[in-house]
């Protein structure tokens, strides 16, 4: 990866102000991405105890937004994956009364690039009932055809979030054609490309999924078991059961 190095001033080899440059044990937020409970920037900068940064260049900018925009397409296909697992691990458990959860506006793209899970969460809410639907018998739900069609739905909201991607990365570099006579404008733009932060998708990903549909599950009456109505409550759950449910997947997620 080429572009101006951001860290320590350099000095000449054996004065006695020679500092080795120290890498960053991560390439650029990448690792971080994968990591949940981490902040993910697009580089975390390092300083020398007496230096100063470099001015922003084209260049450097131009190689920071090629390590977001990778890292930032790569996570939303993550985070589609993540969201067909925990949809599986839910359907799993309360069958098909999963085709009754209540869905609400939302842009599937956008969900795939958020930061955090709720917007995930919400996404799988609104996908479940067309393709519980289509994945019925009687009251079994055949979770290998479930997969095919979350997969085909996500498709072109996955292709969506990665050319949003692309969007934002065209838009910053040409910004940074535009400025690049004015030194101050371009740092100033160079701090935002490094505050731009990857989509969240860690190893526990599919279960914190899982996890938020057991709260919308657990918020809707028309869902739970009460004992009040014995006739309908062949799809229902009662709540002790999504509770102990959920405290499973929280071992999980903190294992």
């Amino acid at each position: 990866m080429t572009g101006d190095s951001v860290g320590s001033v350099p000095h000449t080899v054996g004065s006695p102000h020679h500092v080795v440059p120290q890498l960053d044990a991560e390439p650029l937020g990448i690792i971080d991405a994968m990591n949940d409970d981490a902040m993910v920037t697009v580089h975390q900068i390092q300083h020398d105890e007496q230096g100063a940064r470099r001015a922003a260049t084209i260049g450097s900018i131009d190689a920071r937004l090629s390590v977001w925009g990778q890292a930032a397409r790569d996570a939303a296909s993550r985070r589609a994956e993540a969201l067909v697992e925990g949809v599986l691990i839910y359907v799993e458990k309360v069958g098909r009364s999963a085709e009754t959860l209540e869905c609400g506006e939302l842009d599937p793209a956008s969900a795939l690039l958020e930061l955090e899970y709720a917007s995930l969460v919400q996404l799988a809410g609104n996908l479940l009932p067309a393709a519980i639907g289509q994945s019925c018998r009687l009251l079994w739900v055949d979770t290998d055809r479930l997969r095919e069609r979350l997969t085909e739905a996500l498709a072109p909201h996955v292709e969506a979030a990665r050319g949003e991607v692309r969007r934002r990365q065209a838009l910053y570099r040409r910004r940074a054609r535009l400025w690049q006579s004015d030194p101050a404008r371009l740092d100033r733009l160079r701090d935002e490309v490094e505050a731009m932060r990857v989509p969240r998708c860690g190893a526990s990903s599919a279960e914190r999924v899982a996890r938020g549909l057991f709260e919308k599950h657990r918020a809707d009456p028309r869902l739970i078991e009460t004992g009040a109505d014995i006739a309908s409550s062949r799809l229902k759950v009662r709540p002790g059961t999504i509770a102990r449910w959920i405290a499973q997947l929280d071992e999980r997620i903190t294992a």
